[in-house]
């Protein structure tokens, strides 16, 4: 069927009863129609017909039209009976006029970063000690050719319609990035393996030549103990009271060996100064300077570690054989459940470890748990951790040794010790240390106990009561400085523990005198008489 007339050919009308536009065929010029709209008839003449400007493509100036042929009418023409006497060229390809997709632009992006990082690594890759020290000039050329060449190819399907620049282009980069490696070539050069070992080998000095004179002379040259005599030499010239030791650390395992470098400093109070020195088969010598313990109280120090194989006294080393299982924590289950019967088994084994956060949780399970077995083991390693400095929980190791504790003294004593440290440093007592040497009856902390209740009488005020009548005597000398709430507080411990002595200081209160200080004195000496008659 023949198509319909172009828009360019169609007479646009107006309806002049009502207005309506119409689009009409040539041959309809002359003739009567009648209006959709309206229903009125009229004769298309001059009259009716609209006239406007004729637009041309060739007289815009947007080169989006460009991509547009021509309206060919040939099809018009013979439709209307016509001659054609124009004829245009075939329409262009429409993926010609399409926009260039995503997918294209990021390949093009991809092709050309390849290329240029490898250009990067292959220039500053080739320095001394670089990623590519070492490698063969043909290695790296056939690294630049792979890069270049994904990268052209991805160039070229980027440019459908440039294909020929986009080669040009890849082409050159190409060149750029397979010249690179014949301008860089420091460590193109590939070191033979048996030429390192012969250099190796040549290092070390013969056996022949190591003196018989000296039975360690094996041994120091097996374990490298150079730095270890130069920190001793150094110690010497400056004078100084320290002494320096040296730990072998066998078989001791590269991520583990920060948690030793801790645990060490920790324990012995060692400078800062002392470093690891890695050694052939995956040991370790540790130079420990200046720790608090001789050469033999650092061997039950490193027993955390592992097996102590060897003391050698004439060399200030410890050979120690790492266990590094023990630095893995065991299943969460079996911890946490106390129910199941590994569970004090495994938490002893964590307070014994080297990881100071493995301890803590150790102690925090511990301390609400019932104490059924390894009581003693558990309470002794408690109390040994409670005399470490650098612990920041002391007070969940004193909430645990208040139920694990069998017998009082070492435990009550070592939380004697840590309270008197800390208040010498001014720091927060917690107050869970405070509880255990009271359930244990240690008078030795009045005098520490007292000046805490004295700063804050309502947080220590039932501590010091449990104490009961050995805090008579203290708390009468303080009586005449206090005031306020802390002489409530001495009214009432008063009451509660005092004999004849504090009775005569209640009833020699007369200054101060309030409603609430009358009732607290009155309850006091009717407490105190109580006591007194029975």
């Amino acid at each position: 069927m023949p198509s319909h007339p172009p828009d360019d050919v169609l007479l646009l009308i107006r309806c002049p009863s009502c207005g309506q536009r119409f689009k009409v065929g040539e041959e309809l010029r002359d003739k009567t129609v009648e209006c959709g709209g309206c229903e009125h008839r009229f004769r298309i003449s001059g009259e009716v017909i609209l006239r406007g400007p004729r637009i041309y493509p060739g007289e815009r100036h947007d080169p989006a039209l460009n991509r547009f042929q021509r309206v060919p009418l040939a099809i018009a023409a013979a439709a209307m009976g016509q001659k054609p006497s124009v004829r245009y060229g075939e329409a262009p390809d429409p993926v010609l006029l399409e926009p260039t997709s995503p997918l294209r632009i990021l390949a093009g992006l991809v092709g050309v970063a390849g290329m240029l990082l490898m250009a990067l690594l292959l220039m500053f890759g080739a320095s001394s000690g670089g990623a590519l020290d070492g490698m063969a000039l043909e290695n790296r050329l056939v690294m630049g050719g792979f890069a270049a060449l994904v990268g052209t190819a991805l160039l070229i399907y980027a440019n459908p319609r440039a294909r020929i620049k986009a080669l040009s282009a890849g082409l050159l980069l190409t060149a750029g990035v397979i010249t690179i490696p014949f301008v860089f070539t420091v460590g193109s050069k590939t070191v033979e393996r048996e030429d390192s070992l012969a250099r190796l080998t040549a290092m070390k000095p013969p056996v022949a030549e190591i003196p018989k004179s000296d039975p360690n002379a094996v041994l120091r040259a097996r374990v490298g103990t150079d730095p270890l005599v130069k920190e001793i030499k150094r110690l010497e010239t400056e004078g100084s009271d320290k002494h320096a030791v040296g730990l072998w650390l066998r078989g001791l395992s590269e991520m583990n060996r920060f948690l030793v470098r801790d645990y060490i400093f920790r324990v012995t109070g060692a400078d800062p100064t002392s470093h690891f020195y890695p050694r052939d088969g995956g040991d370790f010598l540790m130079v420990v300077v200046g720790p608090k313990q001789s050469l033999e109280e650092m061997a039950d120090v490193t027993a955390a570690l592992g097996h102590t194989e060897k003391i050698y006294p004439e060399l200030s080393v410890i050979e120690v054989r790492v266990n590094n299982e023990n630095f893995t924590e065991g299943p969460i289950e079996k911890l946490t459940k106390k129910e199941d019967p590994a569970f004090y088994d495994l938490n002893k084994r964590e307070l014994e470890c080297i990881d100071i956060e493995r301890v803590k949780r150790a102690v925090q399970r511990l301390a609400e748990a019932e104490p059924k077995i390894y009581r003693n083991d558990i309470t002794r390693k408690l109390t040994s951790l409670l005399k470490e400095d650098g612990i920041d929980f002391k007070g969940n190791i004193c909430r645990a040794l208040s139920s694990w504790s069998e017998f009082p003294g070492p435990a009550g004593n070592a939380a004697l010790e840590a309270v008197q440290q800390l208040m010498e440093k001014q720091a927060v007592v917690p107050r869970e240390m405070v509880a255990l040497i009271v359930k244990e009856r240690n008078i030795a902390v009045i005098p520490y106990l007292d000046q805490l209740w004295f700063n804050d009488a309502t947080a220590w005020e039932t501590l010091y009561g449990d104490l009961g009548q050995p805090i008579e005597a203290t708390v009468i000398q303080r009586f005449p400085k206090t005031e306020g709430p802390v002489r409530y507080s001495a009214v009432r411990l008063l009451g509660k523990v005092g004999g004849r002595d504090s009775l005569a200081v209640l009833e020699n209160v007369t200054t101060g005198l309030n409603p609430e200080l009358k009732v607290l004195l009155e309850q006091a000496q009717k407490a105190v008489h109580e006591r007194l008659a029975r």
